[in-house]
């Protein structure tokens, strides 16, 4: 796909749109992913478009949202950007609280037990909205790893009946159907771009919970790798999540 001049704007953020909410034909998609891949712009483009649809989502989920009568197209558009700035400025702080964690023991348990619970497993939860980007989401030491990772991400972003994302489904429901059936998680080595583990797919529990096991991540080589989150459904797949992962 060739590089948009000035005057292609208009079109690009069309593009941008589509792709994200899953509109575009499979020869366009492949088409715009390999111009995605060469241009760092248009994919932190496609980024800050897919925390807008999750911020807004979630707020709606959270009943902060409400809308009782239509608005005219255009007029709900300038509506749309202007709420979805200020929901992510919300959501990131109520997000703060789902930045990578370890959990800790309930009170009562013996300490040496407790011990020797998280390193046999460590659980990490992971907000849709990313921390700090020059600080990893997850960090490793190679000296005291866990038998296994669990890493739960909260990406899955909830539908209407009809696949589309809106605040407000018809007949004033709210969405709630996952956007895809499946997801799996890939953990790329951004040394050579190797990928290092896959998980199996799984569907969302609950609608929007998901759980991903590496076992044995002591394995690992030191380094930073990708965690990247895809959704799957029969007719397409799409990246809705990529997160850091330091190992030292």
């Amino acid at each position: 796909m060739k590089s948009l001049d000035r005057n292609s704007l208009e079109e690009q953020t069309r593009l941008v749109s589509r792709y994200v909410a899953g509109d575009l034909s499979r020869s366009e998609r492949s088409e715009f992913e390999a111009w995605l891949v060469a241009s760092p712009e248009l994919a932190s483009e496609v980024e800050m478009e897919r925390r807008l649809r999750r911020g807004i989502a979630s707020a709606a989920r959270r009943g902060w949202l409400k809308r009782s009568a239509p608005v005219d197209r255009g007029r709900e558009r300038q509506w749309h950007a202007a709420l979805a700035a200020s929901v992510l400025v919300a959501i990131g702080l109520g997000l703060s609280v789902f930045l990578p964690r370890d959990d800790s023991p309930a009170p009562g348990i013996n300490p040496v037990a407790a011990a020797v619970q998280r390193i046999a497993s460590r659980t990490v939860r992971l907000g849709s909205v990313r921390g700090v980007d020059s600080v990893p989401d997850i960090s490793l030491s190679l000296t005291d790893a866990p038998g296994e990772l669990v890493i739960k991400p909260d990406v899955v972003v909830l539908t209407c009946e009809d696949g589309a994302i809106e605040l407000e489904c018809v007949g004033g429901h709210s969405p709630q159907v996952p956007q895809y059936a499946e997801y799996e998680m890939d953990l790329v080595n951004r040394r050579g771009a190797t990928l290092a583990w896959r998980s199996s797919r799984q569907a969302p529990v609950a609608r929007t919970q998901l759980e991903f096991t590496l076992r044995d991540p002591g394995s690992l080589n030191a380094g930073d790798y990708d965690l990247i989150v895809r959704g799957h459904s029969p007719e397409h797949e799409e990246v809705v999540a990529r997160f850091w992962l330091h190992v030292e």
